[in-house]
């Protein structure tokens, strides 16, 4: 069941993701997100012999960044409109509420795995 979750996970990230960028070169680089992120926990997972187990960790992940994005696509899309502006100027509320969703998803992912 975890595998289904996981890939509805990732769908969900291109679904919201992609269209939040403002480019093509944006759109391919988020679109690798689900695929860079499943790489090392799976590895984590076949170090510990918990392949399964490391699939709710990566479903925290995965979903926490589109969560933190909702809501400030239009906002994110005009910061990173110019490649010129540095990072720290495209920072923006999204920054805190994608940091609150991924300690939200994870708390939820080490409980679910603690229980």
């Amino acid at each position: 069941m975890w595998w289904l979750f996981a890939a509805v996970c990732a769908a969900i990230w291109l679904v919201v993701m992609c269209p939040a960028m403002p480019t093509r070169a944006y759109r391919r680089g988020v679109a690798t997100g689900p695929v860079a992120i499943f790489v090392p926990v799976m590895l984590y997972g076949v170090k510990y012999g918990a392949v399964t187990a490391a699939l709710p960790m990566y479903c925290a992940f995965v979903l926490a960044v589109p969560a933190g994005v909702l809501g400030h696509r239009e906002a994110l899309r005009e910061a990173l409109k110019d490649p010129k502006t540095s990072y720290g100027e495209t920072s923006g509320p999204w920054t805190l509420q994608s940091s609150a969703a991924l300690v939200a998803f994870m708390g939820l992912a080490v409980y679910y795995l603690a229980s």
